[in-house]
């Protein structure tokens, strides 16, 4: 009974031994299921969300890669002097202050999901 039919299911057999004693080989099988069930899932609808939100995301990140870039490439051509007059005269430009009134709005939504998230109601003081 050792045709090359059987040997390679014996070889396959050996090898899957491990995954089937320690219980690893379950994992894979649920892991399946719910690749699966997320492909029964999956209607246009929800793919075009998702790609407009991972769009998103990367057009977000390539462009904080590139100011990052930037500014790190003009500071080392013509680095300014470092003192609260340089910060001062940075803080004073429109474009700066966009980007602040940017990071700190978003920081206040994040801080503000927080609370609500995590304190029991009760806990919460406003």
């Amino acid at each position: 009974m050792n045709s090359p039919e059987h040997e390679s299911l014996t070889i396959l057999q050996e090898k899957l031994e491990p995954l089937l004693a320690g219980g690893r080989l379950d994992n894979l099988v649920d892991l399946l299921s719910l690749l699966s069930d997320g492909v029964d899932i999956a209607d246009n609808a929800l793919v075009e969300k998702l790609a407009g939100l991972f769009e998103g995301v990367v057009a977000a990140g390539w462009e904080g890669g590139m100011a990052l870039r930037m500014a790190h490439t003009e500071l080392q051509l013509d680095p300014p002097p470092a003192n609260f007059r340089s910060l001062y005269a940075l803080l004073r430009q429109p474009d700066t202050l966009l980007g602040l009134m940017l990071a700190l709005r978003t920081l206040q939504i994040i801080g503000g999901r927080i609370r609500t998230g995590t304190l029991p109601p009760d806990a919460i003081t406003e």
